[in-house]
């Protein structure tokens, strides 16, 4: 007997993973909630944005999102009217020369804020803002039982934790201190720029107008300039940017807390790189504030998901690093994997048990690979290391694929 209209998922976040996750629920008559911490206003309009790769996540995507988003994905471009291939450059920052070349057809780039609209706004999903997740428990008749910041509490047969790589749920399932990210010695300045002039825009867009990343040999590190919101080709000026340096070593999060001593920082080192690498920093308004992180990563391990009742997904189940762009393709394959597992339950063709640890027994090892080869990735960002660099071997590729790929190599 077909048990859907009985069968209710909990999904706990409302990031990309989250909403993919709904709307494959949503075609399939599933009954679920979407849960969401910010309050509504706050999660329309974050403050931050960042760029995105999907390219072999893109499937994924449309297995479980209904024809009408499918066809209007290139709203969530960074440049709608970019259609080619060309490859990726890695290039020398301190020359100017092309050093090596990261070939991925069909690669697409999206801007999380765009992306989070085109799947959230006005989609008529079962979705709650405000509500923070405090504690879950499990009930002797096999429900799981989310209770919130605001004291209400919701009941289900499957919790699902897509709440980012700082998850609570995670920190259910393997306790506090095992859930917790690992800092691994790196710094990321990463922000969204805008207010250059249209000479300036159109130049911050030469080697690739979507992307391209410099390494200096002063510097341990990397700097990521790459399109944001290319929208409007008539007026360069309003175009944004992401601007991204990542580097290991001092100086640290706490070196820098002044807003003005980072600014000086990151100018610093920019005034050192070739173009557009060059301009996209120094040309910064002296009153730009930049976001500034620890880099921190999780690798999925064992756990207890409670005979199926609570599971993982996206950087809640493995958070990567983005240097090699794979986090939102592992997250949208997490997806879809999911939701046809929990078909499998509602259908009656396995239990919760059987079908959610399946899930995990296959996403465990590709996320934790992912996460492995991103760090080294991470690792390589210099000119003395980069030809070992996973990224520049196997580029964007998918895991299944590489055998192919390093044999042409």
């Amino acid at each position: 007997m077909d048990s859907r209209y009985d069968f209710r998922v909990l999904i706990v976040g409302g990031g990309t993973s989250g909403l993919a996750l709904a709307h494959g629920l949503q075609q399939g008559s599933i009954r679920y909630t979407l849960f969401e911490r910010d309050p509504e206003e706050v999660y329309w309009n974050k403050s931050r944005d960042w760029g995105m790769q999907l390219h072999w996540g893109k499937e994924y995507l449309f297995s479980v999102i209904p024809n009408h988003i499918q066809s209007r994905l290139r709203e969530a471009l960074v440049d709608p009217h970019y259609d080619a291939y060309g490859p990726f450059p890695h290039i020398n920052g301190n020359t100017g020369e092309v050093i090596a070349e990261v070939h991925m057809p069909g690669i697409v780039r999206v801007s999380r804020e765009k992306l989070r609209k085109l799947l959230g706004w006005e989609t008529e999903l079962n979705m709650m803002f405000e509500k923070k997740l405090v504690s879950i428990a499990h009930g002797e008749d096999g429900l799981i039982t989310a209770s919130f910041s605001d004291g209400s509490e919701e009941t289900g047969n499957l919790l699902v934790g897509c709440d980012g790589s700082r998850s609570k749920v995670r920190e259910h399932l393997v306790g506090e201190e095992l859930g917790k990210p690992t800092d691994i010695g790196m710094t990321m300045i990463n922000h969204a720029a805008g207010g250059y002039t249209a000479e300036q825009a159109l130049l911050l867009r030469k080697y690739h107008p979507i992307g391209k990343i410099a390494y200096h040999p002063d510097y341990y590190g990397n700097f990521l300039l790459a399109a944001l919101d290319c929208s409007n080709r008539e007026n360069p000026e309003e175009w944004k940017f992401q601007i991204q340096h990542a580097w290991w070593g001092p100086p640290y999060v706490d070196d820098l807390k002044d807003q003005k001593t980072r600014l000086e920082f990151y100018k610093t080192r920019c005034s050192k790189m070739c173009e557009p690498f060059r301009t996209a920093g120094v040309a910064l308004p002296k009153n730009e504030i930049l976001p500034i992180d620890p880099s921190q990563q999780w690798a999925p391990i064992e756990w207890d998901n409670r005979h199926g009742a609570v599971t993982l997904a996206g950087d809640a189940a493995h958070s990567m690093l983005p240097h090699r762009g794979q986090g939102l393709n592992n997250a949208m394959q997490d997806v879809a994997e999911l939701f046809r597992a929990i078909k499998q339950v509602v259908s009656g063709q396995l239990s919760l048990e059987t079908a959610i640890t399946s899930y995990e027994t296959a996403m465990r090892p590709r996320g934790a690979k992912d996460v492995e080869l991103s760090l080294e990735s991470a690792k390589k960002m210099h000119l003395s290391h980069l030809k070992e660099s996973p990224f520049l071997k196997i580029g964007f590729h998918k895991q299944d694929t590489w055998g192919e790929i390093i044999k042409e190599n």
